[in-house]
C-alpha cells in the first residue's frame, strides 16, 4: 500500500503504517510521534524538524530521506538499511539502534546522547560533531573506504562505553572522550590529535599507528 499525501500520513500518527510505501511527500516539521514505521519503504521524504518522538523504524528501507534537525529522542532503528539520508542536526538522545546499516548518511552535529547501539555499520557517514555523551556501542563500525578515515572530527563522546567497536583510521581530531570507556576496539590508524582523553579508559584496544600528538589526558 502506498501513502501518496502528507495528510494521510499525519491523519495516522501514532498508528502503524507496516509495510507502506512514502514517497516524495514533504513531512517537514509535522507531529508523528510513536508512529510504528515497521518494514516501511521511504524514498526521498522530508522528514526535517519533524517530531518523530518514539518512532519505531524496524526493517526499514530508506533513500534520500531528510531527517534534518529532526526529534528522534527515544526512537528506535532495529534493522534495515538507510542510504544517502541526512541526519544533520538531529536529536535522538536514548534513540536506539540496532542491526542498522547506513551508507552516505551525514550525521554531522547530531545529538544521540544516551543513545544505544548495537551491530551497526555507517559507511561515509561524516560525524563531525556528533554527540555521543553516555552513549553505549557495541560492535559499532564507522568506516569511510573514499577516504582516509571515517570523519568524527570534534565529536563528544564524555562517558560513552564503546566495546568491540571499529574505529580504524578514524579521525577523531578535538574530539572530547572525557571519562570514556573503549574495550577491545580498534582504533589503529586512528587520529586523536589534539583530543580530550581526561579519564579515558582503554582495555584491549589496538592502538599501532594512532595519532596522539597534542592529545589532553593520555598517560
Amino acid at each position: 500500500m502506498r501513502l501518496s499525501t502528507a495528510e494521510e500520513v499525519v491523519a495516522r500518527r501514532g498508528q502503524t503504517l507496516a509495510g507502506l510505501r512514502i514517497e516524495r511527500l514533504d513531512l517537514r516539521g509535522r507531529d508523528l510521534r510513536g508512529t510504528d514505521f515497521a518494514a516501511a519503504r521511504l524514498r526521498r521524504v522530508g522528514f526535517a524538524r519533524c517530531n518523530l518522538q518514539g518512532v519505531r523504524f524496524e526493517r526499514l528501507e530508506a533513500l534520500g530521506c531528510d531527517f534534518t534537525q529532526a526529534d528522534l529522542a527515544d526512537s528506535a532503528l532495529l534493522g534495515g538499511e538507510l542510504s544517502h539520508c541526512s541526519f544533520t542536526g538531529a536529536r535522538g538522545a536514548g534513540m536506539q539502534l540496532r542491526r542498522a546499516q547506513l551508507a552516505d548518511c551525514p550525521l554531522t552535529g547530531a545529538d544521540l546522547r544516551g543513545a544505544r547501539m548495537r551491530d551497526v555499520e555507517a559507511t561515509d557517514c561524516d560525524a563531525a560533531g556528533l554527540r555521543l555523551d553516555k552513549a553505549l556501542l557495541l560492535r559499532v563500525r564507522f568506516a569511510a573506504p573514499r577516504l582516509a578515515g571515517a570523519s568524527l572530527l570534534r565529536a563528544r563522546l564524555r562517558g560513552a562505553f564503546l566495546v568491540e567497536c571499529d574505529l580504524r583510521s578514524a579521525n577523531l581530531y578535538g574530539a572530547d572522550l572525557t571519562g570514556a570507556v573503549l574495550v577491545r576496539t580498534d582504533l589503529s590508524g586512528a587520529c586523536f590529535a589534539e583530543a580530550d582523553l581526561t579519564g579515558a579508559v582503554l582495555i584491549g584496544c589496538r592502538t599501532e599507528r594512532a595519532d596522539w600528538s597534542g592529545a589532553h589526558g593520555r598517560t
